[in-house]
């Protein structure tokens, strides 16, 4: 059997992976010239690695396949507890960590634990700023939730399905489960031993895909590749953009799924300091400008650099895009200083990664929007011999996230191989 695999983002390479496992060769075809997709480390911006893309394990339970990698090869990991390494400006202006702001309001603190006790359940035509103030969130409630949890989501309130965040609302466990750690030898110490032996070929732009008989896929470079299956795992940005024909033309359960999810705008700001800005044992900040939301890839390290991310998504990208890079990285400058207090702060360098405008992702991660609640599992149903993976189409619980993005392509792996066409 031939099988081919369309894309060698974290899915790809999880897909190839567990077919070259069943012994079936897999030909991945890539269109950067680079793998990895949206997870991204630069060895070049820093003597430490810093992630231009995903930048952290989520949790530790069983589903998070990312730690059975990080053992296999002893990949060293840092904790990141969010409590006690983190400050925040408050909505009253006040600077303090975020355990000192969660013990003095149970306002802010309900928005960071979503200890939410007896409240009503989330609907599917409802947005995640409906809900919050049917079920009675404040106004300064509201603006922390979209400064922390609707950022780190991807995308502003009003476009995030709230009962699609079920998992976490009202569930202050699994909210808790969902710590970070940093991989501290970078995320492609992992993704290059995932890519190990596998025929992967860059620069292949996918143009058009005939898959009434097989799979011919064929490139902008008007190359073609024929196959018995494949897995598709194009961003979800790619895909509603409409670059890839597909003949016969997607059943309409598809077009409804794309229609019901949406690529959240996501940008990094990164700067590298010629010293540290705070003390060492702060990771990092929530503060009230643009960027909401900063983290300090340094902390967890004897040494190396001084770098500060500034991770912005949804309203407070929209607002930096039209900047364009130098003064969206002055604006985020600004506020560093403003929360810091360090008035004459420079970077000794700086650079924005725009996924929103970046050609092979289109977009962060994907948001289900309201009212579409059953999208992401239609995106996943297979339509042989074509198979769906990619983040996008992982449960609700596992989206956003590599080791969701990882489950999606051994998913695909094995409905091929259960299909009996393997």
């Amino acid at each position: 059997m031939k099988a081919l695999v369309i894309g060698a983002g974290i899915a790809g390479l999880s897909a190839a992976y567990h077919l070259k496992r069943a012994g079936i060769e897999a030909t991945v075809l890539e269109a950067r010239d680079r793998i990895g997709g949206r997870v991204w480390t630069s060895r070049d911006f820093a003597d430490i690695p810093v992630e231009f893309g995903a930048e952290l394990i989520h949790g530790r339970s069983p589903e998070v396949n990312t730690w059975q990698w990080a053992r296999q090869l002893g990949l060293k990991t840092w904790h990141w507890n969010k409590i006690d390494d983190s400050m925040i400006r408050t909505e009253e202006g006040d600077w303090m960590t975020m355990g000192q702001a969660r013990a003095a309001s149970a306002e802010l603190d309900a928005t960071r634990s979503w200890d939410l006790g007896d409240v009503a359940e989330p609907r599917n035509d409802e947005n995640l700023e409906t809900y919050l103030r049917r079920i009675g969130f404040s106004e300064k409630q509201l603006r922390y939730v979209e400064r922390s949890f609707a950022n780190a989501e991807g995308d502003s309130m009003r476009n995030l399905n709230a009962k699609a965040h079920a998992h976490l609302l009202k569930d202050s466990d699994a909210a808790a489960d969902y710590s970070d750690y940093r991989i501290l030898d970078g995320y492609d110490a992992y993704y290059d031993k995932l890519a190990e032996g596998l025929d992967i070929r860059f620069n292949c732009v996918a143009s058009e895909i005939d898959w009434s008989q097989g799979v011919c896929v064929s490139t902008d470079a008007e190359e073609t590749y024929a196959a018995d299956a494949a897995v598709l795992t194009l961003p979800l940005g790619v895909l509603k953009a409409g670059r890839l024909r597909f003949s016969p033309a997607l059943p309409e359960s598809k077009r409804s799924a794309l229609a019901g999810l949406q690529m959240g705008p996501v940008i990094k700001l990164v700067y590298q300091f010629e010293e540290p800005i705070l003390d060492r044992s702060i990771g990092a900040i929530y503060a009230k400008g643009n960027p909401p939301m900063w983290w300090s890839p340094s902390l967890g390290r004897e040494a190396g650099a001084t770098v500060w991310t500034g991770f912005v998504t949804g309203d407070y990208a929209r607002a930096l895009l039209p900047l364009g890079e130098r003064a969206a990285l002055r604006k985020g400058l600004d506020t560093l200083r403003r929360e810091t207090g360090i008035r004459d702060l420079e970077a000794l360098k700086a650079r924005w990664v725009n996924w929103s405008e970046d050609e092979f992702a289109l977009g962060g991660y994907s948001v289900c929007l309201p009212g579409h609640y059953e999208a992401r599992a239609k995106l996943a149903q297979p339509t042989p011999p074509f198979y769906w993976a990619g983040e996008a189409s992982a449960p609700h619980h596992l989206t956003a996230m590599v080791h969701g993005a990882y489950f999606t392509g051994q998913r695909a792996a094995t409905e091929i191989l259960e299909s009996g066409r393997a």
